[in-house]
This record gives C-alpha cells, sequence and structure tokens, in this order.
C-alpha cells in the first residue's frame, strides 16, 4: 500500500513548503528493496523533456470541480522589489535585494508565500542562511507582497520556461529518502547563479561543495553541465575547452522504480537519474503516482480513478 495515501493531511498542512517526497517515511532507518517498474513505463516517462521533470512536483487541486492541475513549486520569479522573509519559525528576518530570482509557491494573486533557499543565488543564500540558519524554505513577512508578478523567463542551466529544471537530485539509496526532517538523503541542487551545488546530508542546506556551470548542453533525455571545477561526489571528466579546462557531468533518464518497504510499503514512483556510475534520481511525487499507476494498473485502496487517470495522462503528455 502507498504510504502516500495517508499522508495527504500533512502534505495539504505543509502546502508544499518542504523539498521532499510526498511520502514521509516514520522509521528512518529502515531500509528498501529497489524495484524498477518496467520497460513499458520507462518508455513513456522518457518521452518527458528532461527540463520538465520538476513538473512532476504539480499537484492535484482537489477543491476544484472537476479536479485539475495547480501550480508547481519550483515556479522561478524575479522580484520587482525587495521582499522581507523568515524562518519558518518567524524568529528572525532577511530582506532578499530588488531583482532576485526565487522559486517557490505563490497565493495565485501575484503573491509569493514559500520561497526555496537551496535554489537562491550563493549571494543571497550565504545571506539567508548566516541570519535564517539551516532552512529548507523560508516564508515573505508580508502577505501582499507582489513577489510572484514577474515570472523569471531566462532559459539557463537553472530555469526552463519559468521553472527550475533541477531543484533536487538526491543520491540513489535503499533507505528513505525523506524523514521528518527533510530529506535524508544527499542531493545535488541548481542555485540561480548557475551553481551545481553538492550537499553531503539531505538536511544540510547552507552549500560547501558548488561550481560554477561555464556552459550547458541538452538533449531530450540528458543535461550536461560543464563546469569550472570538479565538485566531490558528483562524477565529472576533465575536458578541453578552448586553453583551459572545464569538468563535464551529465544526467541522463534512467529506470522508474519503487522503493518498496515492509508490508510492500513504498513510496510512490521515482525516476533514475544517471550520472556516470553514480546514480541520483527524483520523486515522480502524485502525479507519477497517478500516471504510472494507471498504466501499471494498481488496484484496491491504490487504485487511480479514471478521472485522476485522465487529469494524469493529459498533463504527462503535455511535458514531451
Amino acid at each position: 500500500m502507498f504510504k502516500i495515501n495517508g499522508r495527504n493531511a500533512l502534505l495539504l498542512t505543509l502546502a508544499g513548503i518542504i523539498a521532499g517526497s510526498l511520502g514521509i517515511t516514520s522509521a528512518s532507518a529502515e531500509t528498501a528493496r529497489i524495484v524498477n517498474t518496467g520497460k513499458n513505463v520507462d518508455n513513456l516517462i522518457h518521452k518527458v523533456d528532461i527540463r520538465n521533470l520538476s513538473y512532476f512536483d504539480t499537484r492535484f487541486d482537489y477543491s476544484s470541480k472537476p479536479y485539475k492541475m495547480s501550480q508547481n513549486r519550483y515556479q522561478t520569479y524575479k522580484l520587482k522589489r525587495s521582499l522581507k522573509i523568515a524562518n519558518m519559525n518567524k524568529h528572525k528576518e532577511v530582506i532578499l535585494p530588488k531583482g532576485s530570482v526565487v522559486t517557490g509557491l505563490n497565493d495565485g494573486k501575484g503573491n509569493i508565500t514559500y520561497i526555496s533557499n537551496p535554489s537562491l543565488s550563493l549571494k543571497n543564500q550565504k545571506l539567508v542562511f548566516k541570519t535564517l540558519g539551516n532552512w529548507h524554505g523560508s516564508l515573505p513577512i508580508i502577505k501582499n507582497n507582489g513577489g510572484a508578478q514577474q515570472p523569471y523567463t531566462r532559459d539557463t542551466a537553472f530555469s526552463y520556461k519559468s521553472s527550475a529544471m533541477f531543484p533536487f537530485l538526491s543520491v540513489k539509496s535503499n533507505k528513505p529518502f525523506y524523514d521528518a526532517e527533510g530529506l535524508s538523503l544527499p542531493f545535488v541542487s541548481i542555485s540561480a547563479d548557475s551553481q551545481l551545488i553538492y550537499h553531503t546530508k539531505g538536511s544540510k542546506y547552507k552549500p560547501t561543495r558548488y561550481a560554477k556551470i561555464k556552459k550547458f548542453k541538452l538533449t531530450h533525455s540528458a543535461i550536461t553541465y560543464y563546469l569550472a571545477k570538479p565538485v566531490k561526489g558528483v562524477a565529472t571528466k576533465k575536458v578541453r575547452s578552448g586553453k583551459t579546462h572545464l569538468y563535464r557531468v551529465t544526467f541522463k533518464m534512467g529506470h522508474v522504480f519503487q522503493m518498496m518497504f515492509a508490508d510492500n510499503d513504498t513510496d510512490g514512483y521515482s525516476l533514475t537519474v544517471n550520472n556516470g556510475r553514480q546514480e541520483f534520481f527524483i520523486s515522480l511525487y502524485q502525479l507519477g503516482w497517478k500516471y504510472v499507476g494507471s498504466i501499471v494498473g494498481l488496484t484496491g485502496a491504490d487504485a487511480v480513478s479514471p478521472t485522476d487517470a485522465k487529469i494524469a495522462t493529459n498533463y504527462v503528455q503535455g511535458l514531451y
């Protein structure tokens, strides 16, 4: 049975604040069996443009009739004016300057409601983490802040069509990648100023290992970054670039899989992202559960309704 089902109330409460799985594994020491979903599912997911993978973290809006897909948490904006933000306890405050690129949620009225700290530029990350502490996200102090009025439209190593491309890639493991504290496995993120960052622990958001992405190359199923220096934890290859050298790192879509825990409990479907011999993965979240679940024919309590299957299929096909 999907652990994803019993946690919807908590997820609605969090409103997408925590950057992690739709499921929260309570037994953080529990290990799982890695089960590939099959070539048919792989082929269908691989039709999605790799630049659009973050759109899988788009929620179903059950308040609408009929149901529809709502925003995803990796939409990007450029602040038209400075924005005062606080940590989750709202004990400390800091000001992001005008022109800052931010990633997060909005209220549908042009106001930012949550900001992903690891997606900020390194300059803004250092400002935030120094003042607010090791927090995965920040909250605006003023509700009507206008922070989501100007989408960030540049296509860069960080963002594509106003959405962060690779917000989080966790190291593939048979351990739960999410617990009550947030991400539990090491992960890679890309900052707004195109820095590739390796986080040694899932709960460690302050950047320590990173390198500037000097250029990048895209295909439908792979992204290649050329870094100014190697980053420990990420597989790179030294290549010549003019009179200097850069360090090439490639992320390519692999198998769709599930982490199967005791009694066939699972946190849903995820996509392997290959980096040479190193394997990362990105969760396919609730959208992936509905889409893949409808393909494999889930039954019982995990069965996908025809309405949800149609909505999910139409949305995923729009990401090709």
